[in-house]
């Protein structure tokens, strides 16, 4: 049996699925943009300010009152 392997299916698959993992990370990066949501790295930084917070090694920041 000499069967061929159907290619333009797998061709269109591909790029449907493409397209489909490309608008996913478009779509997650506009809104980490509206929402200013935190990647791994800034999650991890913010964490570690904490404990510097919590520890005593860092002062949080506050706002002067206005007169």
């Amino acid at each position: 049996m000499n069967e061929e392997i159907p290619i333009l299916p797998l061709v269109v698959g591909a790029l449907v699925l493409s397209y489909f993992g490309f608008e996913v990370n478009r779509q997650r990066h506009k809104l980490r943009t509206i929402f200013n949501v935190f990647d791994r790295e800034e999650a991890e930084l913010a964490d570690l300010l904490e404990k510097w917070v919590a520890a005593g090694d860092l002062k949080p920041y506050v706002v002067p009152d206005p007169i």
